[in-house]
């Protein structure tokens, strides 16, 4: 069965290291999301708005990002998770990213790769 893997971290920089570790274990098909985490956004100083002063309107401010990618099976994933580690570190510690699985019983769209169903 085919797995969702799912990293955050807050450094895009940290992500593109995973991802070129993971082509070592076949996996090049990811999507980046830009995110924002909650408990960050809440530490994140009121507005006060000035005269004169200038600033971007609307919008977040970006502190993650997250990386997605479906991979064939379990044994993959817990590959997926050594690779991340040895660029994040022991994830059992960390404060700055996760990596979360889970199954995905359907999947439909993008082309088939061979070993992923």
């Amino acid at each position: 069965m085919a797995y969702m893997v799912m990293v955050v971290a807050d450094d895009v920089d940290q992500l593109n290291a995973i991802l070129e570790a993971w082509k070592d274990i076949h996996i090049d098909d990811v999507v980046f999301v830009d995110s924002t985490c909650f408990h960050r956004a809440a530490l994140k100083s009121r507005h006060i708005p000035m005269r004169f002063m200038f600033e971007t309107l609307g919008g977040r401010q970006q502190c993650s990002v997250t990386m997605f990618g479906i991979v064939a099976d379990e044994n993959i994933v817990q590959q997926c998770l050594a690779q991340a580690e040895t660029v994040l570190g022991d994830l059992d510690t960390a404060t700055n990213a996760l990596l979360a699985a889970w199954p995905l019983s359907v999947i439909k769209g993008f082309p088939k790769r061979q070993g992923v169903s």
